[in-house]
Formats: structure tokens, C-alpha cells, sequence
């Protein structure tokens, strides 16, 4: 197992900053092209939103944060976080918007692409952990 975390004031430019790294370390264990441009997507809307969402005002002390787990030969876990206002589990909605819809895709694309979503509030920590599994011909290694 390999874990990475990777930090940053959730700027919209630093967010994207953060997926990009997530999927440069992943680039070392994963071989598949169209499954990194997924995960970067999710990564991506995920930390976006925390930049967009978590907090009420910018502050250099705002902070996200990306885990990334790498089980070589089985899964990925990513783990996107903020200690801001947080998002009620209730109120998340999964299904696609209407076209016309300027946002509101995030949830969907994310829950989507990914084999489990679970949010976890603990302790003035949001989290948003997010599991996909790795067929065997997708790894670049499984060590």
C-alpha cells in the first residue's frame, strides 16, 4: 500500500493544482490513459468544490486536502478534504440536472465514476472518500 496526501489553499487554480499531482503520482501505477482522464475529472470536480463550497470567506488559512491510497493490483482511494461549513449527506443530490442547469453535475459525475462515495464528517473535518477498483490490466505495477 502507498499513501500520498497532498495539500493546499483551496484557490481554484491551486485545487486543480492538487488533482493534477494526484494523477501524476498515480501515472507510476496506472497504465490506462482513459481511467487517469476519469479519476482526473473526479478529482478535479472534487476539489473544485471545496474551493467553490467549503468555506464562507478566502483565507490563506482555508485548507483542502487530497489522500490518495494506492493498493497496487486492487484499488485506489481518494480522500477530499476541508475543515469548512461542510454538506449535509441528505441533502447531496446524485441524479444528472436538466440541461439547461448551469452546475450541479459534481455529485453525479463523481458518484458515477467512482465505485464508492461515502462523506464522513468528524470532528470539524469533511471528507468525501471515494474508492474505484483497478482491473489487472489497468496497472502499470502492482507492487
Amino acid at each position: 500500500m502507498h499513501n500520498f496526501v497532498l495539500a493546499a489553499v483551496p484557490t481554484p487554480e491551486e485545487s486543480r493544482e492538487v488533482a493534477r499531482k494526484a494523477i501524476h503520482i498515480l501515472k507510476q501505477y496506472i497504465a490506462d490513459e482513459d481511467l487517469l482522464h476519469d479519476i482526473d475529472l473526479v478529482l478535479t470536480e472534487g476539489c473544485s468544490n471545496v474551493a467553490r463550497h467549503a468555506y464562507e470567506t478566502d483565507a490563506p488559512c482555508n485548507r483542502l486536502e487530497l489522500a490518495v491510497t494506492v493498493v497496487p493490483g486492487e484499488h485506489v482511494i481518494f480522500e477530499i478534504s476541508d475543515w469548512g461549513k461542510g454538506i449535509c449527506a441528505k441533502t447531496i443530490d446524485f441524479t444528472m440536472p436538466a440541461p439547461e442547469a448551469v452546475g450541479g453535475r459534481g455529485m453525479f459525475i463523481m458518484s458515477e465514476l467512482m465505485d464508492s462515495f461515502e462523506l464522513i464528517q468528524e470532528d470539524g473535518k469533511n471528507t468525501i472518500k471515494l474508492t474505484r477498483r483497478i482491473k489487472e490490466e489497468q496497472w502499470q505495477r502492482k507492487e
